[in-house]
This record gives C-alpha cells, structure tokens and sequence, in this order.
C-alpha cells in the first residue's frame, strides 16, 4: 500500500516546489529589468514535464522520483526580445508569467487543503 492518497500529495508537494523555483527566477528578472545587458531567464519546462512521465519502478533496486535529479535546469527564455541597451527582460511578459505561476501555486495548494480536510472528515465520522 502506497498509502492514503498514492503518490498525490508527494506530486502536489513537489509542483509546488517547482512553482517556488520558478518564481524566484521571474522575481531575478523583473529585478534586473533595467540592468544592460541581461538576459531573461526561464525554467525549462520541457525537463519538469519528462521528469512527470517518468515509467514506475518495477524492481526495488530502481530509483526512486525523490532519489533523482530534483534539480530545475534553468535556461535563457528563447521567447526574448534583445532591448536598445541588450536587456532581454519584457515587463509585461515577466509578469504575466508571474501571475499564471501564481495560479498554478494557488491552485495546486488548494487541492492539497482539500484532499486534507476530506481526510479530517473521515477521521471525525470514525469517532
């Protein structure tokens, strides 16, 4: 038995530690927004997604998800525009990454309430 709610609340748990990263690399660069020469960066998402549809283990020997790599690779954002002083950071952009991450945060972290309180339900009809 895996336990209570499978692998649930672990890949919510690590969502949301991938929101956080992801929120301190837009937070550098709205930070850097009128620094010349810097350039924009982004997490790849590409890696978070294979990282996701990894196959299950089937021999104990077998690495666990919390044995691998639980690095983010960070790249520069291939979405940029170049600025007159080289600057690659677009305002707009940053914070409309912004506020969609912090949906996602939102949301992952209210599924995670709601799977806790139907835990406490059933604790409470027990007694």
């Amino acid at each position: 038995m895996v336990g209570i709610f499978d692998t649930s609340l672990a890949e919510l748990a690590s969502h949301m530690s991938y929101r956080t990263f992801r929120q301190e690399i837009i937070s550098s660069n709205l930070a850097n927004v009128d620094t010349p020469g810097y350039v924009a960066k982004d997490v790849r998402f590409e890696k978070e997604l294979q990282g996701r549809l990894t196959m299950v283990s089937s021999d104990p020997r077998h690495l666990t998800p919390s044995q691998r790599e639980n690095s983010h690779p960070v790249q520069e954002d291939p979405f940029s525009r170049i600025g007159n002083d080289t600057n690659t950071v677009d305002i707009d952009r940053e914070m409309m990454k912004l506020s969609q991450n912090h949906i996602l945060f939102n949301a992952s972290a209210q599924i995670i309430s709601n799977k806790l309180e139907a835990l406490r339900e059933v604790i409470r009809s027990i007694r």
